[in-house]
């Protein structure tokens, strides 16, 4: 399993039960969720998702519920063909096609579900920091693939016959990337004080 299947994993399993906490508290944000997952749940019948489809779809799902309010049921339409899209990723790690489904809707109902029974599960201020993560993998699943190729390239192009290239992830990236991600873990620890 690759890099790039770990985090459109990673993406589509958060994103499921994110994007049903808000969606189950309004009745169309409930209907384009479902909308969503029905489409997502019918492109995972052609195998894995590409990571920038699903990173693209997280994205413009987040940037709907963070930045727009007002069309929060529009955006639930990505955010929930991104928990459809988790379907083809149990499926390839050996789930039947017929199950992989039911853990999805399992997952989205147990969020749903305990979001309308009790108001303190899943407050905004949660919601916000767990888009903002999502949105993260989102840039991240849409934006890696072309850099990797990039670098790839650009090392094909510099190899000489003398020395070998290296077509690994440079360690400044990988410290970057963790650099980020600890450092929003900071920040959330710090705004809860």
């Amino acid at each position: 399993m690759t890099l790039f299947f770990h985090l459109v994993w990673m993406l589509c399993a958060l994103g499921t039960a994110t994007f049903a906490a808000p969606s189950a508290r309004d009745p169309f944000r409930a209907l384009g969720f479902t909308a969503g997952v029905v489409i997502g749940i019918a492109l995972a019948r052609t195998g894995p998702p590409d990571p920038t489809l699903a990173g693209g779809l997280a994205a413009v799902a987040v940037a709907g519920f963070l930045f727009k309010p007002q069309y929060a049921a529009l955006a639930a339409v990505p955010g929930g063909a991104v928990a459809g899209l988790w379907s083809a990723l149990l499926q390839a790690q050996g789930l039947p096609f017929l199950l992989a489904p039911f853990v999805v809707l399992a997952l989205i109902g147990v969020s749903a579900t305990l979001v309308r029974l009790r108001k303190t599960f899943a407050p905004r201020r949660l919601i916000d920091e767990g888009l903002l993560a999502i949105g993260a993998l989102g840039i991240a699943a849409l934006t890696l693939p072309s850099i990797l190729d990039g670098w790839q390239t650009a090392v094909a192009l510099a190899a000489t016959s003398t020395r070998q290239a290296s077509v690994t992830l440079p360690l400044w990236t990988v410290a970057f990337i963790v650099g980020c991600l600890s450092l929003g873990g900071v920040y959330s620890a710090w705004s809860r004080r």
